[in-house]
């Protein structure tokens, strides 16, 4: 596996995108709820807080569930490259309504509805990790190692998002730490470009 280069790319580019891509998703939940909980300006309506971020969360999870079947069962491996970029799209736009209604509204509401979009850019990508490592592992029988390769990526990513959020949260106020999040999105973005879906690997997943 590791000895054919277009294999190694797809690879690599695709675990730096989960990486890249988890280091910021994973944090902008967490910085939301100390955002909201911090805020004088709203306390009054602190204690829907936790029950509604915890429906949100609940609903993200529903995203994630239903755009992981709905797309799993109307895709060709064509348009796997796509379902990548677009989830790495998902949470650009997801970034820049933060960043925007944190300067415009103190609505709770308005700034947690924005998880539902987490769930469809996770199911996105945890659907292109799927095919992609049946994929990249046709003929060569490695696909718990593809597997395994990027998820440790991903986790990396996730673990890592902690330090980050934190330090921006300490070193920054929340209007600069979301756009600065908006901004580091450009790295998914770029190498979800690289990664591609080669003919040499057979026309159809199965």
């Amino acid at each position: 596996m590791f000895g054919d280069p277009t294999r190694r790319t797809n690879l690599i580019f695709l675990a730096l995108t989960f990486f890249s891509f988890h280091l910021v998703n994973a944090t902008v939940l967490p910085l939301l709820g100390q955002y909201i909980g911090t805020q004088e300006k709203l306390q009054d309506n602190a204690r829907g807080v936790l029950p509604s971020m915890a429906g949100l969360i609940v609903l993200k999870e529903l995203g994630s569930f239903f755009t992981n079947w709905f797309l799993k069962s109307r895709l060709h491996k064509s348009v796997y490259s796509t379902i990548l970029k677009l989830g790495c799209g998902i949470l650009l736009l997801r970034l820049i309504l933060i960043s925007i209604l944190l300067n415009y509204t103190d609505n709770i509401w308005a700034l947690g509805s924005t998880n539902i979009l987490e769930g469809v850019g996770i199911g996105c990508l945890d659907l292109v990790l799927t095919l992609y490592s049946h994929l990249l592992s046709r003929q060569t029988g490695h696909y718990n190692l593809n597997m395994g390769i990027v998820s440790t990526f991903k986790t990396l990513g996730s673990a890592l998002s902690v330090v980050l959020g934190g330090t921006l949260a300490t070193e920054a106020n929340y209007n600069v730490t979301f756009p600065v999040l908006t901004v580091m999105v450009v790295f998914p973005l770029f190498f979800s470009t690289r990664v591609h879906t080669p003919h040499l690997y057979g026309d159809t997943m199965k």
